[in-house]
C-alpha cells in the first residue's frame, strides 16, 4: 500500500507505504478490524521490514505456546489404525486428508448407510423367512416371496450412487475448495474420491446382501450394476449438470427395478441379461469419461 489509511482510533496506520507501529501492535494483539487485518497480512507477505518490526511486538510466551502445540501435534500419530496402515502402504498424507474430508467416507454418512441397509435387509429377511406374511408367487422369482427383495434391490445401488455423488458434488462437499487446490488433475481427484466412496458403500451393501433371502450370488451380482450406475453418473456429468446426471442415473435404475417388481420378478434386475447390459454401460461410460476428462478440471463443470 502506498496511500495512508486511518484506523478506527484515528491514528495514521500507514506511513510511507509501511504499517505504523501502532497498527502492528494492534494487529499483534488482535484488536484491529478484519478488513485492516487483511490489509496488514497482504502487506507483510512482501515487506521484510514490517515483518521484523512485528516480531518485536508479538508476545513471546504466546509464540512459544503455539510452537509447542504444533510440535506435539506433529509428533503424535493422527488418525486411526486404518489411516496409519494406509500411510505405511505409501499413500501420501495430503491424499489421506482429501479422502478423510470426503463426505461419503465420514462416520455419520457411513452409519446412515448401514442403518438404511439394516432396515431394508431386515424387512426383506422378515418377509422372506415368514416373519411377515405376504402373498407368495411360486416360480416367479428365486426368493420365497418376489416382494422380499424389491426394496433392497431398489435401494442398495442407489445408496452406492448417493455416496459417489457426495464425493464429486460441490453442494454436498464442505471441503470442495480444499479438494480443488490439491496437487491433482480434476479427473484424477474425481476418480480417487469416487473409488474410495465406492469401496466404502459396497462393503455394507455386500454384507447386507448376505442377510436377505436371495440367491447366494446376490452380493457379487450387485457389484456390476452399482459400478455401471456410478459410471453413468460420472459420464453424464461431463455432458450435463452434475445434479441432472445423478438424477438420470437414479432413474436408470429405479424405473426397470420397479417395472420388474410389478411383474413379480425383481431378481431379473441383477441376473444374466441385466449383468451383460451393465457391463456394456460400464465400458461405454469409461470411454466417455476418458474422452471428456477435460470437463472435470476445475471450473469446467459446476
Amino acid at each position: 500500500m502506498t496511500s495512508p489509511y486511518l484506523d478506527p482510533a484515528g491514528s495514521l496506520a500507514w506511513t510511507g507505504g509501511h504499517a505504523s507501529k501502532d497498527l502492528l501492535a494492534g494487529y499483534a494483539a488482535g484488536t484491529v478490524e478484519t478488513v485492516v487485518v487483511w490489509s496488514v497480512e497482504a502487506h507483510l507477505t512482501g515487506c521484510a521490514g514490517c515483518r521484523s518490526a512485528l516480531s518485536a511486538l508479538v508476545d513471546a510466551g504466546r509464540l512459544a505456546h503455539n510452537r509447542s502445540v504444533l510440535l506435539v501435534r506433529v509428533a503424535l500419530p493422527h488418525g486411526g489404525r486404518l489411516r496409519r496402515l494406509l500411510c505405511r502402504c505409501g499413500i501420501p498424507d495430503y491424499l489421506l486428508d482429501l479422502l478423510t474430508a470426503t463426505p461419503s467416507l465420514m462416520r455419520s454418512w457411513l452409519l446412515s448407510v448401514v442403518g438404511v441397509l439394516a432396515v431394508v435387509a431386515g424387512a426383506a429377511a422378515a418377509v422372506g423367512y415368514g416373519g411377515i406374511p405376504v402373498g407368495r408367487h411360486p416360480g416367479l422369482a428365486l426368493t420365497p416371496s418376489p416382494w422380499a427383495l424389491t426394496p433392497f434391490l431398489l435401494i442398495a445401488p442407489l445408496l452406492v450412487l448417493a455416496g459417489v455423488a457426495a464425493a464429486f458434488l460441490p453442494m454436498f462437499d464442505p471441503a470442495y475448495r480444499l479438494a480443488v487446490a490439491a496437487p491433482f488433475s480434476g479427473v484424477k481427484l474425481l476418480l480417487v474420491r469416487t473409488i474410495s466412496a465406492l469401496i466404502a458403500a459396497l462393503v455394507p451393501v455386500a454384507c447386507a446382501a448376505f442377510i436377505v433371502p436371495g440367491p447366494s450370488w446376490l452380493p457379487i451380482a450387485l457389484l456390476l450394476p452399482s459400478l455401471a450406475l456410478c459410471a453413468f453418473a460420472l459420464a453424464a456429468a461431463s455432458i450435463v449438470d452434475f445434479r441432472a446426471a445423478v438424477v438420470s442415473a437414479g432413474l436408470l435404475w429405479t424405473l426397470p427395478a420397479l417395472l420388474l417388481a410389478g411383474r413379480h420378478v425383481p431378481v431379473l434386475i441383477v441376473q444374466r441379461n441385466a449383468q451383460f447390459a451393465c457391463a456394456v454401460v460400464l465400458c461405454a461410460c469409461a470411454v466417455v469419461i476418458y474422452l471428456r476428462r477435460d470437463r472435470f478440471e476445475v471450473g469446467s463443470a459446476t
